[in-house]
């Protein structure tokens, strides 16, 4: 856990970085999404594609690539700086989505 962390009543870190990389991408991106408690993880469900989790110290989430032996490679973002986490996931959304949100990519360069 970050020393910025806040911890939100009764949850854990996991489950506060889980509600409020939700809130962020709602608020700031016009992301719905639905969190989802697990033991010391939580996912934030975003689409069928596109699914964050975290411990409570980092997110990680798919890029789509893969190495050459076919391993899945990933992103992933402190919970100390939601707002640039919450900024790159709509940006890979809005990837995997043809470009529903290309305001998004306009707006944020």
């Amino acid at each position: 856990m970050t020393a910025t962390m806040w911890l939100l009543p009764g949850l854990r870190p996991a489950d506060t970085a889980a509600e409020q990389l939700q809130d962020r991408l709602h608020a700031a991106h016009r992301i719905a999404s639905e969190v989802r408690h697990g033991d010391g993880v939580a996912l934030v469900l975003i689409s069928t594609d596109l699914v964050v989790w975290t411990d409570g110290g980092i997110w990680w989430w798919w890029t789509g690539h893969t190495t050459g032996r076919g391993r899945w490679i990933y992103n992933h973002a402190s919970t100390a700086n939601v707002a640039t986490a919450a900024r790159r996931i709509a940006l890979r959304h809005a990837e995997l989505h043809g470009g529903e949100q290309s305001w998004l990519k306009e707006r944020i360069g």
